[in-house]
């Protein structure tokens, strides 16, 4: 039996005699392939769209390393932007494909670790992407100057004098 999560489409192939995780390294609760697939009510609960996260998972398995602090344990793939621009990868479908260029290996879980800190905007990695990663960035923020306040959140930190 298959299982797998609505948030973040990982998946977990049940083995004769070893216990199935509860959750995903993501923290998302498995569910069984049957049961979405049955449209039953558990399943039907997250209005979210699966996500192929294929070549991005590839990506932070190669890096292996928190890019913020070089952690190297519960490394993450974190969107750089925010999970509202992954694309669908044919018109239509209700899967979405995660870009690469749109995800920075950071460590978790999630809410603490770099991961935490970056998604409650007090970890600048502005310095620690690739030029792809910036020029995503700036695309899918819709300008250079809405990238930098998210990239660099301390920039824009008022003094209190």
């Amino acid at each position: 039996m298959r299982w797998i999560t609505h948030s973040c489409a990982c998946s977990h192939d049940a083995v004769m005699g070893k216990k199935r995780p509860r959750f995903c390294e993501h923290g998302h609760l498995f569910v069984s392939e049957k049961s979405l697939a049955s449209g039953s009510k558990r399943a039907s609960r997250s209005s979210e769209p699966r996500r192929d996260w294929t070549a991005a998972r590839l990506k932070v398995e190669s890096e292996a390393r928190c890019r913020a602090c070089g952690s190297t344990s519960h490394i993450e793939a974190a969107h750089i932007m925010g999970r509202k621009h992954d694309e669908a990868t044919i018109p239509g479908s209700r899967v979405l494909y995660v870009d690469p260029n749109r995800i920075v290996p950071l460590c978790g879980p999630f809410p603490d670790g770099c991961h935490g800190e970056y998604d409650h905007k007090r970890l600048d990695l502005l310095s620690r992407l690739s030029v792809e990663e910036q020029t995503q960035a700036v695309a899918d923020a819709g300008g250079i100057e809405q990238a930098r306040r998210r990239l660099a959140p301390s920039a824009y930190l008022e003094i209190a004098a």
